[in-house]
């Protein structure tokens, strides 16, 4: 499988480059882990009994395919270039999410080329729009797979930085789990000494113990409504700014 696992990576990293916008994307980061890994049964309690375990969303699920698409400098620094909405992380996050799919795709056609199934999840809104119920994460996924570690705006923080967007996908392919543990980066987690992320939030959503994501939602469509009416964006569900002011949303 270790050729199927480098062909998956490559294909990745060629559907990303030929995005053609290296204004926005970096190069990805892809990461694999066991669908019977008992971290997703404890997500279960972290996140709710409504998640879905891999074998919930494909029978005979085996392994689960987490990627991270980096975004530029440019991107990451642009929420806090601006008291409102910013267009360029808007941009970005529009077109990654247009883009993740046909990425799901080429991986698919893959797998299903070696005999293997798949099943793809959406980039986006892959939760409830009344109780903001999420049934799939693919930041914890992410986790899981060894791609970094949760920091304190809940963002996850890889090697790239935390700016930039996850995807996943099931499959019942054997792909060898990583089995490296990510590196603590997140500075309030090790000594307390940033918060920048809780006292930036423009509707204090999120604290040390709190993260008020009806509030954070609420902000995001004013966002969302705010670039659909002024920057002629069709969807632009994203602020960043809790991400874009923390010291490693953007590592080289």
């Amino acid at each position: 499988m270790e050729q199927l696992s480098t062909r998956m990576k490559q294909t990745i990293i060629k559907a990303v480059q030929d995005i053609n916008r290296p204004d926005l994307f970096r190069e990805p980061l892809i990461g694999f882990s066991s669908a019977n890994d008992p971290s997703y049964q404890e997500l279960k309690t972290i996140i709710g009994p409504w998640h879905r375990l891999p074998g919930e969303l494909l029978d005979e699920a085996v392994s689960v395919i987490s990627y991270f698409v980096p975004f530029t400098r440019a991107v990451v620094m642009g929420p806090t270039s601006t008291v409102d909405a910013s267009y360029v992380w808007g941009e970005a996050y529009q077109e990654i999410n247009r883009q993740f799919p046909v990425i799901d795709q080429l991986v698919s056609e893959l797998l299903h080329d070696y005999g293997f199934q798949t099943q793809t999840v959406p980039p986006s809104h892959t939760y409830d729009p009344v109780d903001l119920q999420c049934y799939w994460s693919h930041r914890s996924t992410a986790v899981i797979a060894g791609l970094g570690r949760i920091g304190a705006n809940r963002m996850v923080i890889t090697d790239k930085g935390s700016g930039g967007r996850f995807c996943s996908i099931i499959t019942t392919a054997h792909l060898e789990p990583n089995q490296t543990v990510a590196k603590e980066r997140c500075l309030w987690h090790i000594n307390r000494s940033c918060q920048k992320c809780f006292d930036i939030c423009p509707v204090n959503a999120l604290g040390p113990d709190v993260m008020d994501k009806f509030a954070c939602q609420d902000l995001l469509n004013k966002y969302e409504a705010d670039l659909i009416r002024t920057a002629a964006l069709e969807s632009a569900d994203a602020c960043g700014k809790c991400i874009s002011v923390c010291p490693v949303a953007y590592i080289e």
